[in-house]
């Protein structure tokens, strides 16, 4: 690739060009005036052609330095606007941000959080994408996702993990299921009990798994019926009778709430679901990207605490 100019040569151009003399833009610039004349040199070898013309005892631009010197001050306007457009954004968190989020918290908290963060920085945009966590994780790597809120962590020198939120999982019946009036489970009744559960790549399935291996217990040893997906089509499918499930407690919030999920404890078993964020660790997060997610821990933090 050849040598492009430097900017130096082209601010000397317009000085020359506006001063009509090579010693008033040296004055200017701060420079000798041979220096002046080597720039200008430079500047001409780089486009094959002389860029000006002595005139008496002055110096005027070529036809050829003309259409340079157009577009050199257009080039240094936009510089100008660049500065301004990142002033702007540094003071009203101007731009696009692209963020990915495993069900757990996707589907419930980080939706309210985007609403609330819009309305204090209408000029900003936030796309969410959800899927399982390694689907976010994926797209973090392929650079279509700026900040993941995940159920899972991995060992990824490309990848920056931080903790989000700790949630936890619980088991839930429809307000309609014979067990709905319990409250209180043992393990052996709770083996026996038909359940819908995610799909094993999620983050509700794995934690789940690594808790019954500390317990000695397979997932397989469960009463497993239905393997449906991600959270909203397992919440579906509980409610319809399909029996219970163990799920993200944020991801039902508002099921419970409205008794249309009954959450029911079973003796012996807390299963606690940590959520981390996740990005890039060679891309610094932008002010945008840190705004929102101080945003998105205030209103995780409110969800846990049940306000």
């Amino acid at each position: 690739m050849p040598e492009l100019p430097r900017i130096e040569e082209f601010i000397t151009l317009c000085t020359v060009i506006e001063q009509r003399s090579f010693t008033r833009a040296a004055a200017v610039l701060g420079v000798t005036q041979p220096a002046v004349s080597q720039q200008m040199k430079a500047l001409e070898e780089h486009y094959g052609t002389s860029l000006i013309h002595r005139e008496g005892t002055g110096v005027v631009p070529t036809e050829a330095g003309a259409i340079v010197y157009e577009y050199a001050v257009q080039m240094f306007k936009l510089y100008e606007q660049s500065k301004q457009r990142l002033r702007e954004q540094e003071e009203n968190l101007i731009g696009e941000l692209a963020i990915g989020a495993s069900t757990g918290v996707g589907e419930y908290l980080l939706p309210r959080a985007m609403v609330a963060f819009r309305a204090d920085h209408p000029e900003s945009m936030i796309r969410l994408q959800v899927g399982d966590s390694n689907e976010i994780l994926e797209r973090i790597l392929q650079h279509r996702v700026d900040l993941g809120f995940v159920g899972i962590t991995r060992r990824d020198r490309h990848l920056q993990f931080e903790a989000f939120v700790s949630d936890r999982l619980v088991f839930v019946v429809a307000a309609d299921h014979e067990l709905a009036r319990r409250g209180l489970v043992d393990w052996g009744a709770f083996q026996r009990i038909p359940l819908v559960l995610q799909q094993a790549s999620s983050g509700a399935t794995r934690a789940l798994r690594d808790a019954l291996q500390l317990l000695g217990i397979r997932i397989e040893d469960l009463n497993v019926v239905l393997e449906v997906g991600l959270q909203e089509s397992t919440k579906n499918a509980v409610l319809a009778g399909g029996g219970g499930t163990i799920i993200s407690r944020l991801g039902v919030l508002d099921e419970l709430r409205a008794r249309a999920l009954v959450e029911i404890s079973i003796e012996g078993l807390d299963l606690r679901h940590d959520f981390h964020v996740a990005y890039r660790r060679s891309w610094p997060l932008s002010r945008l990207a840190q705004a929102f997610l101080e945003t998105a821990r205030h209103f995780a933090q409110a969800a846990v605490q049940g306000r």
